[in-house]
C-alpha cells in the first residue's frame, strides 16, 4: 500500500491550536482491494448502464411465508426474502413507475469517495409505486442521493426521476435523483437520462 507523507505548511490553520511545537503531515493513502456486491450484483450492474441503465427490484411471491401475507417487493432489492428466507425473483421497474419522496434525511451533507466530485449531496428516502390499476407500492424505501441544492426544495410527496452516471464506477452513486421534469442543465454533472426512464 503506497503511502506518501508531506509536511504541512507551517502557516496551515491545523497548527493554530497547538501549545507546543508539533509536526503535522498530509498523508495520502491509496488502497487497492476487491469488492463483491454478492446478491446485489444485478442491481449494481443495472444502474451502471448510463443511457441504458435499469432499476431492478426483487419479488417474493411466497405469500404464506410472510408475516402479513401477500407478495413482497423490495427496492433496494434483496436476493433473499427477509421474512420467509426464500430466493427472490428479479424484475425491472418500468418507466411508468412513480418515485416519490417518502421522507427526508436528517443528514444535510454526505461525503463518500464514490461521489466526491458531486459534493455536496444528501439522501431522500424514496418510495416506488408500480404502474397499473393496483398501483402496488414496493415494500422498502430506496435511499436516493440528491444534490443539496435540490434537497432544500424537496418536500414529502414530490415526484423524482433517476439519472445515471455516464461513466459508471460500480457504486450506488451511479444513480442519482432529480425532481420530475428537471431540464438537462439541472442534472448532476456527468449524469444522463436512461432510455428506460424519462425525466
Amino acid at each position: 500500500m503506497p503511502v506518501e507523507d508531506k509536511p504541512l505548511d507551517p502557516g496551515d490553520k491545523a497548527y493554530r491550536p497547538a501549545k507546543t511545537e508539533v509536526l503535522i503531515v498530509h498523508r495520502q493513502v491509496r488502497i487497492g482491494y476487491k469488492k463483491s456486491y454478492g446478491g446485489m450484483s444485478p442491481y449494481i450492474k443495472g444502474i451502471m448502464g448510463g443511457g441504458d441503465a435499469r432499476l431492478l427490484y426483487t419479488v417474493c411471491e411466497n405469500a404464506g411465508g410472510h408475516d402479513r401475507g401477500g407478495i413482497l417487493r423490495f427496492q433496494v432489492p434483496r436476493a433473499d426474502c427477509p421474512e420467509c428466507y426464500g430466493r427472490t425473483r428479479w424484475e425491472q421497474l418500468p418507466d411508468g413507475a412513480r418515485f416519490y419522496v417518502n421522507t427526508l434525511s436528517t443528514a444535510v451533507e454526505l461525503a463518500g469517495i464514490s461521489f466526491m466530485d458531486q459534493l455536496p449531496v444528501t439522501v431522500a428516502w424514496i418510495s416506488a409505486v408500480l404502474p397499473g390499476p393496483e398501483g402496488a407500492e414496493l415494500d422498502t424505501l430506496t435511499a436516493g442521493m440528491v444534490r443539496v441544492e435540490d434537497y432544500t426544495r424537496l418536500k414529502k410527496g414530490d415526484e423524482l426521476r433517476p439519472v445515471f452516471r455516464h461513466s459508471p464506477r460500480a457504486s450506488a452513486s451511479d444513480a442519482m435523483w432529480v425532481l420530475k421534469g428537471t431540464p438537462k442543465e439541472g442534472w448532476p454533472e456527468g449524469y444522463v437520462q436512461s432510455k428506460n426512464y424519462r425525466v
